[in-house]
């Protein structure tokens, strides 16, 4: 689990959590930061935004499948408690920007389920920290490439969304394809 863990944080940062902040005393170009917190370079080019964005969302979504899989008689030494560490301190020491808030949004697609099921009211209080602050953050900034993911997370909570399971949280018990009717 360390290793694997330890693997994921060297991939995505937001993992840890962890964002590091653009300044030009620390880093000698943008181009440097960007490659700090996890931007790829191929043929000396660095990736797009979209591509790093896409990225960064699948690696919380694992992070966040690994903290809520719960195997009955089985611990998750990374488990529910571990994920609900990580919101806590996601929400007290991150700024509310377009990366941490795809992480947040992947995040919460996969594991707030499972988080509102053990947590309940505790989490809906966490959602209300989201909603007032971290988004309200956000939407201050005025970046017009946070529209939709503002809309996405405002939706998660508006509509409740962590009230249904999430897809891929139950595994099949057949997944024999002659199982399966045509």
């Amino acid at each position: 689990m360390d290793i694997f863990l330890a693997e994921l944080h060297k991939a995505c940062l937001y993992t840890v959590p962890k964002h590091m902040v653009y300044k030009k005393t620390i880093f000698q170009s943008q181009e440097a930061y960007f490659r700090s917190i996890g931007y790829r370079e191929e043929d000396e080019k660095l990736e797009s935004t979209e591509d790093y964005l896409k990225r960064l969302e699948s690696y919380m979504k694992v992070y966040g499948a690994l903290v809520q899989t719960e195997i009955p008689n089985i611990q998750n030494l990374h488990g529910l408690q571990e994920g609900w560490a990580w919101l806590a301190r996601f929400l007290n020491s991150l700024p509310a920007n377009q990366y941490t808030a795809v992480s947040l949004n992947a995040f919460l697609q996969v594991a707030g389920y499972a988080l509102f099921r053990r947590y309940k009211s505790q989490f809906l209080k966490m959602l209300n920290i989201v909603s007032n602050n971290f988004l309200v953050d956000l939407k201050s900034r005025n970046v017009p490439e946070s529209t939709k993911i503002v809309a996405n997370i405002q939706a998660y909570i508006e509509d409740k969304m962590f009230l249904q399971v999430p897809e891929g949280k139950n595994l099949q018990s057949n997944t024999l394809s002659s199982a399966k009717e045509p």
